[in-house]
């Protein structure tokens, strides 16, 4: 008989009513029944009991690790999680838990487990389903979709079908699963030291410098189009800014705030300006995938040495 491994999180899912709004309070085990599962055994495991919200990267390491610890003995791992930080711990775990062979399903819900309408049911069973397929590697069911770790996004605050897969095809379960072409890898540890800036009209080059002086080893720059920053027409040009992170050794990477498309730094001067002083493009990943893998590559990379490429395990 297949076996199954429940990891309970907290989130929506799991949350009951107090005085002060939802909080989780269902364990592992209040979920099992839901998923529907006759032709498995699932294994039950409380490891957090958290508003998403305040899931943080030293929560992502300690799920990677127990993950990594208990792969081999069973078919599929399914993580019960709130869906507001979802696909930041998804991404993670894409990229900690390096061409993992079993299934690492998360999902969640945007009503509670036993509410009138809940959608908890539906994306248990989804998930179990995942869990049981035989793909490989960390994916989000949710919705009615499963989608790659590195690709989840969260487009609605509300909505059944809340998260989208941006850059890559959804997976398909009735397709014939491809297992991992090397040996499994856990990256164990994740640098702290990386920012997030979403620039906007009139914003001051001196938040990317304030970044630099505070220690920060990556940066990450949601420009606009395919990616873009002020530079030498604008009031105030970020490239002495881009060139002092530079020579501090800081890797920042410009993005897009376009859901869909990508970046391309290399068309527009205002990207080639930022590219010449060895700023990276962040592609098609979405922003929380970016940030799960710059603090990966950082975490492996010397101090005082920018990375030169993001693309080795982008994908």
């Amino acid at each position: 008989m297949k076996k199954i491994l429940l990891i309970a999180t907290g989130g929506t899912i799991a949350s009951r009513e107090t005085e002060h709004g939802l909080r989780p309070a269902l364990s592992a085990g209040d979920l099992r029944a839901a998923m529907g599962v006759k032709d498995a055994a699932v294994e039950t495991l409380d490891l957090l009991s958290l508003d998403s919200t305040n899931i943080t990267p030293t929560h992502w390491e300690r799920i990677a690790q127990y993950v990594a610890g208990r792969r081999q003995a069973h078919d599929g791992i399914i993580i019960t999680h709130g869906t507001d930080t979802m696909a930041y711990t998804a991404a993670a775990l894409y990229y900690m838990l390096e061409r993992i062979a079993c299934p690492v399903v998360l999902t969640g819900a945007q009503r509670p487990l036993g509410m009138e309408g809940s959608d908890a049911e539906a994306n248990l069973r989804l998930a179990a389903r995942a869990a049981l397929s035989g793909h490989s590697g960390v994916m989000i069911a949710f919705g009615g979709r499963i989608i790659h770790g590195n690709a989840a996004k969260k487009i609605h605050s509300r909505a059944d079908d809340a998260f989208r897969s941006i850059g890559r095809a959804e997976i398909d379960l009735n397709e014939a699963p491809i297992p991992p072409s090397a040996p499994f890898h856990l990256n164990e540890t994740l640098e702290r030291r990386v920012a997030v800036l979403r620039l906007y009209p009139g914003m001051s080059p001196d938040a990317v410098t304030s970044c630099i002086r505070n220690g920060c080893r990556g940066i990450i720059i949601e420009g606009y189009g395919l990616g873009s920053v002020p530079t030498g027409d604008a009031e105030e040009s970020f490239l002495p800014a881009l060139q002092l992170a530079y020579e501090a050794g800081c890797t920042v990477v410009l993005t897009t705030q376009c859901i869909d498309g990508g970046a391309d730094i290399r068309r527009y001067e205002v990207g080639v300006r930022a590219a010449e002083l060895g700023v990276l493009s962040g592609g098609s990943l979405p922003i929380e995938a970016l940030y799960a893998l710059l603090m990966q590559r950082l975490a492996e990379q010397p101090e005082g040495r920018p990375l030169r490429s993001l693309e080795s395990i982008a994908q």
